[in-house]
């Protein structure tokens, strides 16, 4: 699979879209321009061809969309990519802590990875599900998130002073 058809299937993943549209939103990153017809077609002949897209025709266009066969293979690579990027966050959190000088034995440092893996992917999670709050505009929500992570903070600040 090229990469104009991943970008075209990640598109079609967000909304049916005509020809036209597709080419407005694939760049061509050797001319500068948008992808012309005479690259976008072979590639959603193929698509078709191996059932990962159809099309509706409507008011005399045609939308393509993802059939179920695209809509796995999608979720499957956007899958894999949030695994690879959350274990590339992990191994970077995992290098920067034994430089730390509050962990002073291997113990310590075992600890600490284990709860890395415990709590990190939630962690993520939150992030990844902020930054699509964003992007919808709900800051009312960010700030209840906000909020409520400071509360867990609070709480855990205050338990540890009271454990000295």
């Amino acid at each position: 699979m090229n990469d104009y058809s991943l970008r075209i299937l990640y598109i079609l993943n967000l909304k049916e879209m005509t020809g036209y549209g597709l080419s407005k939103q694939l760049f061509n990153s050797a001319t500068g321009k948008n992808i012309s017809n005479g690259a976008l077609i072979p590639v959603l002949n193929r698509l078709m061809a191996d059932n990962f897209i159809t099309f509706n025709i409507r008011k005399g266009k045609k939308y393509y969309l993802l059939t179920d066969k695209g809509k796995k293979f999608v979720s499957n690579v956007l899958d894999l990519n949030e695994e690879v990027r959350d274990q590339a966050i992990f191994d970077a959190i995992d290098r920067e802590f034994p430089y730390i000088n509050v962990f002073t034995d291997i113990g310590d440092y075992n600890v600490l990875k284990e709860l890395i893996r415990e709590i990190g992917h939630p962690i993520i999670e939150i992030i990844r599900q902020v930054f699509y709050l964003r992007k919808n505009g709900d800051e009312e929500a960010i700030d209840n998130i906000k909020k409520m992570l400071q509360n867990v903070l609070d709480e855990a600040r205050e338990r540890n002073i009271n454990k000295k």
